[in-house]
């Protein structure tokens, strides 16, 4: 019996993320210096964005992240945090965001517990958490006519409903595995 409860937990263990649930809780993660529970428990709406320089799909998307934080960068209530679970190095992504005055936290992921926790599947995707934890926003950052991600912040801000979700959009695959 101990040798069955342990194959399974091993195989749970392995099993690929579940996808978020669109109105459900978020569980709790670290984004840095802070939880995402911490952040949510203050009111702030947080927006995790999944970004590479490497991935081809990424720089063009970079004005539609660089609007985003210049949009929100002195809004007590918005937490835009940028995650690298692509691979490209540490320091290229610091000068990135320091040339393109990004004031937004960086992450990198190495570990992939980011991307774990959100399975994103890949680059640009984009997740919007209300004040009260719950996911508003799952997509890509933007298409053709709108900037998604800053669209998702205005409408948790205001409790109105976010932009469609789960649109198709462009980016490399991220394993979280």
């Amino acid at each position: 019996m101990k040798i069955a409860m342990t194959i399974a937990m091993a195989l749970l263990a392995l099993a690929p993320a579940a996808d978020l649930e669109l109105g459900k809780p978020v569980g709790d993660v670290a984004l840095g210096k802070d939880s995402l529970a911490a952040l949510t428990k203050e009111g702030k709406v947080v927006a995790v964005y999944f970004w590479s320089s490497d991935c081809p799909y990424g720089p063009p998307n970079y004005e539609n992240i660089k609007k985003a934080d210049a949009t929100f960068a002195d809004n007590a209530k918005v937490k835009i945090v940028l995650v690298s679970s692509f691979g490209e190095p540490e320091a290229k992504g610091v000068a990135w965001a320091k040339d393109s005055g990004i004031k937004s936290p960086m992450l990198f992921d190495g570990d992939k517990k980011l991307a774990k926790h959100f399975n994103p599947r890949k680059v640009n995707a984009t997740f919007v958490i209300d004040a009260k934890g719950n996911l508003v926003y799952r997509g890509g950052i933007a298409n053709d006519k709108e900037n998604l991600l800053i669209e998702a912040i205005k409408a948790a801000l205001d409790g109105k409903a976010a932009p469609a979700s789960d649109q198709k959009f462009e980016g490399c695959g991220i394993r979280a595995s």
